[in-house]
């Protein structure tokens, strides 16, 4: 039976973790093991988290952000040992099969890297949050709506061009290779890098449409809103452009970028939302002056 780290990274969200945990647990014909790391949580752990078997429990006692949090959890096990490792947001859930035809998937495809299953919202569970992507440069975004609904989605396996962090698969050695997330973007887009990443080394990235993850959608950051996702996704994605894109390209993403945001400078007053455009341009600034890492201060 083939064995699999699951990545958990928590921050105060025991109950949301709980319920990942009881799912991934109930997956068939694989061996899961836990790999629970903790970032910073307010609180203890609950009882519940030793008692889960087979778990690896551990406390970072600061927020290393999803990236860093995610490598240290692939830190803790031994990759040699547990071959298959599967990244995954603890504000999810998944179903039996989605773990096993994950692996099979990787199984059969040598040439793939990195596999995702679709993502659903978990209060419209037939609605697709994310299933695969294709990357627009020029907006550097990665368009994730070819798929709308449950029933648009493919019948088989595919290539694609992007996996969610929220939910992806591959051997534990390609993680290693790859060197993880990249954690000065702590947060948001470092998924976006990872498979960017994974073509570089040759490799491709497969959508399997009989995998399922339910999602609470940015649960942890607050939700989609929040001064947290806003800094974070925006920053990030400039950072992001610099990083990826060619002189000519980078000037005509800033045009559109900075058109974007004087928008939603006005936007966000009008939705009753304007404590979000100081962080809006907080994240402009930080992502023209190249500064990376976690939360600036008095974001919270």
């Amino acid at each position: 039976m083939e064995k699999v780290a699951v990545l958990l990274v928590n921050l105060n969200q025991w109950e949301l973790t709980r319920q990942c945990i009881d799912s991934i647990l109930r997956s068939r014909d694989v061996q899961v093991i836990p790999i629970l790391v903790d970032n910073g949580s307010e609180s203890e752990e609950p009882d519940w988290v030793n008692e889960v078997p087979s778990i690896i429990f551990h406390r970072t006692g600061k927020n290393l952000g999803f990236a860093g949090g995610n490598n240290r959890a692939f830190s803790l096990f031994d990759d040699n040992e547990i071959p298959w490792t599967f990244v995954l947001n603890n504000d999810t859930t998944v179903t039996p099969n989605t773990v096993r035809l994950l692996v099979e998937l990787l199984q059969e495809r040598p040439d793939a890297g990195i596999v995702t299953p679709p993502i659903f919202y978990t209060d419209s569970p037939d609605i697709v949050w994310s299933a695969g992507g294709d990357l627009s440069r020029l907006r550097m975004v990665f368009r994730q709506d070819m798929y709308p609904t449950r029933n648009s989605l493919p019948a088989k396996p595919l290539e694609t061009g992007f996996a969610s962090g929220c939910a992806m698969m591959m051997r534990s050695s390609l993680y290693r290779q790859l060197g993880g997330f990249r954690e000065d973007f702590f947060l948001y887009c470092e998924d976006s890098l990872m498979s960017l990443n994974c073509f570089r080394m040759g490799k491709r990235i497969l959508l399997h449409p009989g995998g399922e993850v339910l999602h609470n959608v940015s649960a942890t950051a607050g939700g989609r809103m929040s001064p947290v996702s806003i800094y974070f996704t925006h920053r990030n994605r400039y950072l992001l452009a610099r990083e990826e894109l060619s002189k000519v390209e980078l000037t005509i993403f800033t045009s559109y970028y900075l058109a974007v945001s004087v928008i939603k400078t006005f936007t966000y007053p009008a939705r009753n939302q304007a404590r979000l455009v100081r962080w809006l341009w907080k994240a402009v600034l930080d992502g023209f002056m190249g500064r990376t890492g976690g939360f600036p201060k008095g974001l919270h």
